[in-house]
């Protein structure tokens, strides 16, 4: 039998570590719970972002965003124009991903179901139940779910009273990071950076500009 070089045995084992989760007691545990479920938007909202986006491959550009969004639904509703207001890209997510406007490199089915990927991890809860909360390594509260295909999300608030989040592969490679700001009372963090991890790694910095709930 051969065996493996060493390089490709440390990438096997490079990812297959997630942070402890040390338990708490009864009402602490409810309390980090509701904090962590406090990030995730609730009804039906409008939300509009700047955005600067650094692309795989190094390029730059700034959007505007605007997204539409119910998360009794589960759907949304996204624009991305120019600074100038020239929509490049719109489509709308409810069970599928319908693609209504795209140019060039945002003419790609791929891109769109990402774009519908990044909000809903963004935004929404994930789809899993928490399986543990309490304090992670580095002595900070936070709430592990169980995502959909053997993933998992580690939600962590962070000294400065903004959060982190992080979706992990079965393996406990990162695929989507979130940093976000201190929130304001509708649960909104102003500033967001989302980092997407891999071989077509990418980062939305994103500046909340109008936050309306909608009827």
């Amino acid at each position: 039998m051969k065996r493996l070089p060493l390089v490709f045995l440390l990438l096997l084992s490079a990812c297959a570590h997630l942070p402890n989760v040390q338990p708490v007691d009864g009402d602490r545990q409810s309390r980090i719970e509701a904090d962590c479920q406090s990030h995730f938007l609730r009804g039906r909202w409008q939300l509009v972002h700047t955005i600067n986006a650094r692309l795989y491959g190094g390029r730059e550009t700034a959007l505007t965003g605007v997204i539409i969004l119910s998360t009794a639904e589960a759907s949304i509703h996204c624009v991305l124009m120019t600074l100038e207001g020239f929509v490049l890209f719109e489509a709308k997510s409810h069970g599928g991903v319908s693609v209504k406007r795209a140019f060039g490199p945002f003419a790609n089915a791929n891109f769109a179901r990402g774009v519908m990927d990044d909000i809903r991890f963004l935004f929404f809860a994930p789809e899993g139940s928490i399986i543990a909360a309490g304090r992670f390594d580095g002595d900070t509260d936070g709430c592990r779910y169980r995502a959909a295909r053997q993933q998992s999300v580690d939600l962590v608030e962070q000294p400065d009273g903004g959060w982190r989040m992080q979706l992990d592969d079965p393996s406990g490679c990162p695929l989507r990071t979130v940093t976000a700001g201190p929130p304001d009372p509708n649960g909104l963090s102003h500033r967001m950076t989302l980092d997407a991890h891999g071989r077509h790694a990418y980062r939305l910095s994103m500046t909340l500009v109008e936050a309306v709930r909608l009827q």
